[in-house]
């Protein structure tokens, strides 16, 4: 999506739709990792964490999705998807390695969903790093029928 003064605003939500229709356990599952994973990777945004730190303390999907798992954990954006990127550490070291930074702005991402399987959640949250942590540019709200 186009933003503000062109920039790229970059977010993901999965939704339940039907009229009168309940989602599923597995479906709340899902999106319950979906929301752990962004949750947990939230609280490691902040000035001066490494992204190979990052990476070493980002949270670890079971097993039966990491095949099917969005190619990085967070990414910057700026006019498109860029750097810095950080990738799932059980796809292998960073390509290289840096320094969140104050001022940058990161999507913190997440898909849940195993190979088989007819149902996946996609969330992604867009954040501006700040002296102290980080400023949520997301407003969309999430799926309400989604979470208990």
């Amino acid at each position: 999506m186009i933003g503000p003064l062109g920039y790229c605003a970059d977010i993901s939500r999965t939704l339940h739709w039907g009229p009168g229709a309940q989602p599923t356990r597995r479906q709340k599952q899902l999106y319950r990792l979906a929301l752990d994973e962004i949750e947990c990777n939230l609280k490691l945004i902040r000035p001066g964490i490494t992204l190979t730190e990052f990476q070493q303390q980002a949270f670890l999907p079971p097993e039966a999705f990491h095949e099917n798992a969005y190619t990085c954990v967070i990414h910057g954006v700026g006019m498109c998807d860029e750097y810095p990127r950080v990738n799932p550490i059980y796809r292998g070291t960073n390509p290289y390695d840096g320094t969140l930074e104050a001022g940058m702005v990161i999507c913190v991402e997440s898909y849940m969903g195993a190979v088989g399987e007819r149902d996946g959640v996609k969330l992604e949250q867009q954040v501006l790093v700040t002296g102290d942590g980080y400023e949520m540019l997301t407003n969309e709200s999430l799926e309400p029928a989604l979470l208990d």
